[in-house]
């Protein structure tokens, strides 16, 4: 024991320091830790705003599917819509007679004309009507769906979130189906008499320029809108209403043949179709329709003018060029042409894309105060920052 004293007497100082240093560095590493965990860990706010952002993260990923399955269905349909037209303005009937050479072949040629010009201004509409009409459907559905999905995650406190099932999603999306064929049949039926009437005294051996056409396609398409001012909803055979009756709206969708199973779905399939028709009466959905339209014209114009002075270089040297054909030499190149030309010029069009996803945004809302953040499965950020640091 006096050993130890002895010792102890002898190290006092460096005791009483190793001591301190010890106790020290213990209290230290404890506050370390401790301001470490506070730093690391998120208070319920921060927790919450994390949660949030995490929602919207997935919202994103959603609006991409959903952006790249309507991108899809609409490259998928350019060619239906050809052969739709194709089949209600053909001319294959009228080529086949003039190889007899008939005596009535200037009139077969007259014929031909119409259909020609018919055939190109009809898939300009039908291509756009189609493929806003794809987005707006597709864009509602999906809102809804992922309201539908995170309410069966218990993320949101929503009782009035509408259940889409799949027969009912495939009925509101029979819309599209109807329009790419009977919509599409009456608007050929419509436009060709106007094309008719702005084209008839056009003699075919006149020289005709992609301006002077240009001009001439203007005003069959004033003459042809000036019908209705909502003239799109006029080849759109939708639009149970329940609100509206189906007596007092022109818009009627389900028919006896094929009736929705319960009261319940005949309900949330009339608000589509009604929220459908309120998107496709506004403003935003004119402005889209005419950017996609302009588009595509000017697009099927540049085609044609090279494909114009193609065929003027085979006869004639490069200097002062007019780029114009007879019109009887313009016909078979306008019966052939396929529109689009460049089909980046449908789903790359601005327009198209903001408005596609305003409804998904609009659709797809949560409000904050529905927004349950203590109950987002698979995402307890505190929980996950504890097993970083033990």
């Amino acid at each position: 024991m006096s050993l130890v004293v002895r010792f102890g007497k002898r190290h006092k100082k460096k005791l009483i320091f190793s001591a301190f240093l010890v106790g020290g560095s213990y209290a230290f590493i404890k506050y370390s830790i401790n301001r470490i965990k506070k730093s690391l860990f998120l208070s319920p706010e921060d927790s919450k705003l994390v949660k949030k952002e995490y929602l919207k993260s997935k919202k994103y990923d959603h609006y991409l599917a959903i952006k790249k399955t309507s991108d899809d269905a609409i490259l998928s349909i350019i060619e239906s819509i050809q052969e739709e037209i194709n089949h209600h303005l053909s001319s294959s009937e009228y080529l086949e007679q003039l190889k007899l050479k008939p005596a009535n072949k200037l009139e077969l040629w007259e014929r031909i004309k119409i259909l020609a010009v018919s055939k190109c201004l009809a898939s300009i509409y039908s291509l756009v009507i189609l493929s806003i009409l794809i987005k707006i459907e597709l864009n509602i559905v999906g809102g809804y769906l992922f309201k539908q999905i995170v309410s069966n995650s218990s993320i949101i406190n929503d009782s009035h979130s509408i259940n889409l099932s799949a027969k009912l999603q495939q009925k509101f999306l029979q819309n599209i189906e109807k329009f790419s064929k009977d919509g599409i049949k009456k608007l050929c039926l419509n436009i060709k008499p106007i094309v008719e009437q702005v084209f008839e005294n056009i003699n075919l051996k006149e020289n005709i320029g992609t301006e002077y056409l240009n001009e001439k396609i203007d005003l069959v398409v004033q003459l042809f809108e000036a019908q209705n001012d909502d003239f799109v909803t006029e080849y759109l055979n939708f639009g149970y209403s329940i609100s509206k009756g189906c007596l007092e709206s022109e818009y009627c969708l389900i028919d006896e043949s094929n009736p929705v199973i319960d009261h319940v779905e005949e309900n949330i399939l009339s608000d589509l179709n009604n929220e459908t028709l309120d998107l496709i009466l506004c403003e935003d959905f004119k402005q889209t329709f005419r950017s996609m339209f302009d588009a595509i014209k000017n697009d099927l114009l540049n085609n044609l003018s090279s494909l114009m002075l193609a065929q003027i270089l085979q006869k004639e040297s490069s200097q002062k060029i007019t780029i114009s054909l007879p019109f009887a030499k313009l016909l078979p190149i306008l019966n052939q042409i396929k529109v689009p030309i460049n089909k980046n010029v449908v789903i790359d069009n601005i327009k198209l894309n903001i408005f596609s996803a305003n409804i998904y945004e609009a659709f797809s809302y949560v409000p904050d105060g529905n927004f349950d953040h203590d109950s987002l499965d698979g995402l307890d950020v505190n929980m996950l920052l504890k097993g970083l640091i033990q």
